[in-house]
């Protein structure tokens, strides 16, 4: 990309974002510059001029890249993935699953495949899959402490635990179903069950070590009962079917009490201690367990791939996985509606791998000791971010052997950054050393994408802006390069703006563009980037909680006027009609323009919540408030929402809320929202998250309310919503 004022080429966001900040453009004149798109030659040297000929390296030296390590990575895997059963319902993403962990290995690991096991479909019988575990139990390739990862994405169920066998809550047993299962009498292959998979992990344990990383994307709840209209819409749950056939329903199969017993007492004795019993265990020691779901949900499949599993290799690819603790991953991974990934074992505080198995080619940074303060050459325009680790090293010969220290961020500019010793007193350095990221960041409030295109420079003169602004409030944006990582894209055509959704919680329903444009002028440009950021922050912003996740239930539902009921304002009375339109965690229902719905929320945990709930659309990046509860004053608040039970309804019945109506704008054919709904155990103020959209009204958004909340949780739920034919 040419940059006329300066007479320089640049080929990166960096170098752009450089100039634009340190030399940025001068207008001849207070007047807005009007640009002619169409006239591309000698443009912006007509409009502007030039200031400099320095370039970026002057003061900020490029990145330096950690070659390829010359020898190949230590890990080995065993990647199982099953669609066609002989006796289960078939899935349509299992396979798809584990050939996408295949690849990430051999792509993006460059692990050599020499060193991955893959079973798929029929190659994954009950005896292969115990045979591979028993493989890596005795490879000679193998080293002590070598990473090992074991992935599954197939069927996975619950059974009632054999006479005698240690077991969870109810006396349960958790199991995979390997490809020849057949509950059919006289001719059983029967599930593993979690005491033999202990049993084989433990194996491989004593001989391998504990860097021994376990993959579940299955389910162990529920029979696994086919639902037709989920699947209408590809939408299955990876939840077994354990019935016999020719017998009542309530009759499922029986695990023989001494089923694999060579595999777990031998282990156990072994060991002097006992298999631990589940999948789910946290004290474990043998291995790292990263499972879709808790024990009383349903692993999902979503238009042919698993939605952990897609939310868990984008997590891995975005961030690096020598970036992030086991349970980090809960943290930073995208919210799944209607699933609770959980991460268990003793050691789930390590680095994936333990560190062991790092991304090639990462990118390290030169750090000084200026004026009693540790100063790293990259800043913001890096993707630098607040809550990131750097280990240093003296140089490229010491990297990921001798670190010097760990250090932390304390304040960032555009291009350099403040670091401070998270140990005291901080390592003593001399002239420049190598600064390698080894924590990921805090999320950023949007990723966008931007090709380095002369005509979309205006997007980038505000963004510079935009990344120069501090405080709590200021918008964190990070450009990214990658366009299958970002969220919002930002193209011209015809002399306009548009923005394309790059979010695969939206493009997989069919939304795939926001229905306005504006000028390319940078002053029209900020408020939509602050606008954005400000959506896809609150969008985003998750904290992991179980107990709130888990039990409480949306419903959603067309409602219909009493003609004969009406309440103390003469208005008539609402009431639900149909069935409910939230099915399998997702709202979806064809738009009748003078139709009106309502929602009911159920509290099945043992707290009294405070709700609030807003909708977030896609196709403006508008916010409105659904609820809002009353935020303390000197006085109790009364819960609106009880505990073991309660219930709040809006649009109808007694909260007093208006009902709710849609339509889909003009242009499309669909439109996709979320309702999202944020419940906490005290009254919380989030009056500052509505915002109107900025393309109808593009000044004056609200800056983020960031202040530190109590301890909460929130539920996410796709709207989708159909034109009538």
């Amino acid at each position: 990309m040419f940059l006329s004022w300066v007479n320089v080429t640049v080929s990166s966001y960096v170098d752009l974002l450089w100039y634009l900040t340190s030399k940025p453009v001068e207008k001849k004149t207070d007047d807005k510059p009007q640009l002619q798109l169409a006239a591309k030659s000698g443009l912006f040297g007509k409009l502007f001029k030039p200031t400099s000929t320095r370039k970026p390296g002057d003061d900020v030296p490029p990145p330096v890249v950690i070659p390829a390590s010359g020898g190949r990575p230590r890990l080995y895997a065993l990647i199982i993935g099953i669609n066609n059963y002989d006796h289960q319902r078939k899935l349509h993403g299992a396979v798809p699953d584990a050939d996408a962990i295949k690849d990430y290995l051999v792509n993006e690991l460059k692990v050599p495949e020499g060193q991955i096991v893959n079973l798929r479909n029929s190659e994954a019988s009950r005896t292969a899959i115990i045979d591979a575990f028993n493989r890596l139990r005795d490879h000679p390739d193998i080293k002590e402490d070598d990473p090992i990862l074991i992935y599954y994405a197939g069927h996975g169920g619950t059974l009632s635990a054999p006479p005698g066998w240690e077991s969870g809550s109810g006396a349960k047993i958790q199991t995979i179903v390997p490809q020849d299962y057949d509950p059919t009498e006289g001719k059983e292959v029967y599930p593993i069950p979690d005491r033999t998979i202990g049993g084989l992990i433990d194996g491989i344990a004593n001989k391998k070590g504990n860097n021994i990383t376990v993959v579940f994307d299955c389910c162990h709840s529920g029979s696994g009962t086919r639902d037709d209209e989920a699947e209408e819409h590809e939408r299955f749950t990876r939840a077994a079917d354990f019935t016999i056939p020719g017998k009542p329903v309530d009759v499922t199969i029986s695990i023989p009490k001494d089923l694999d017993l060579p595999i777990w007492q031998k282990d156990s004795a072994t060991r002097g201690a006992r298999v631990p019993v589940g999948f789910v265990n946290k004290g474990v020691r043998s291995h790292i367990l990263l499972a879709a779901c808790s024990a009383d949900e349903l692993a999902k499949e979503e238009k042919g791939h698993g939605c952990f599993t897609s939310a868990f290799l984008a997590l891995l690819k975005n961030v690096g996985a020598e970036q992030l603790t086991y349970v980090e991953t809960l943290d930073k991974m995208e919210q799944i509606a209607g699933q609770n990934p959980q991460c268990e074992g003793a050691y789930r505080d390590r680095i994936f791998f333990d560190a062991k198995a790092p991304t090639p080619g990462r990118a390290c940074y030169n750090v000084t000791f200026e004026n009693s303060a540790y100063i790293m050459k990259a800043g913001s325009a890096h993707g630098i971010g607040h809550g990131a680790e750097f280990t240093l090293y003296k140089d490229q010969a010491s990297l990921l052997t001798t670190p010097l220290g760990v250090m932390t961020v304390k304040k960032i500019t555009p291009f350099k950054t403040e670091l401070e010793a998270k140990k005291q007193p901080g390592p003593k350095i001399s002239g420049s050393v190598l600064a390698l990221q080894t924590k990921a960041a805090i999320a950023e409030d949007l990723l966008l994408h931007v090709p380095l295109n002369q005509e979309l420079l205006p997007v980038f003169q505000a963004l510079a802006s935009e990344l120069q602004g501090t405080g709590p409030n200021s918008c964190k944006i990070s450009l990214c390069e990658d366009r299958k990582k970002s969220r919002l894209e930002i193209v011209i055509e015809d002399n306009k703006l548009v923005f394309n959704i790059l979010d695969q919680r939206v493009l997989k329903y069919g939304l795939s563009r926001i229905p306005y444009t504006i000028e390319p002028d940078p002053e029209d440009i900020r408020p939509v980037l602050r606008a954005a950021a400000h959506y896809y922050w609150h969008l985003n912003r998750t904290q992991p909680n179980n107990q709130i996740q888990n039990n409480i239930k949306v419903e959603f539902y067309k409602l219909q006027e009493s003609d004969t009921d009406f309440d103390e304002a003469g208005s008539p009375e609402r009431y639900p009609v149909g069935d409910n339109l939230c099915r399998q965690d997702v709202i979806e229902f064809t738009v009748d323009d003078e139709a009106i719905y309502g929602i009911k929320i159920v509290n099945n945990t043992p707290w009294d919540l405070y709700p609030n709930v807003f909708y977030f659309d896609n196709s403006e990046l508008s916010i409105t408030a659904y609820y809002k509860c009353n935020v303390s004053t000197n006085y109790r608040v009364d819960v609106p929402l009880q505990k073991k039970g309660g219930t709040l309804t809006l649009g109808y019945g007694s909260a007093g809320e208006t009902p709710f109506e849609y339509y889909i704008p003009d242009n499309q054919d669909l439109d996709v929202g979320f309702l999202k709904t944020f419940l906490s155990t005290e009254p919380l103020d989030l009056s500052k998250i509505p915002q109107h959209s900025p393309f109808v009204d593009a000044r004056g958004m609200g800056a983020a309310n960031r202040d530190p909340t109590p301890t909460w949780g929130s539920i996410l739920v796709p709207v989708v919503q159909h034109r009538t034919p």
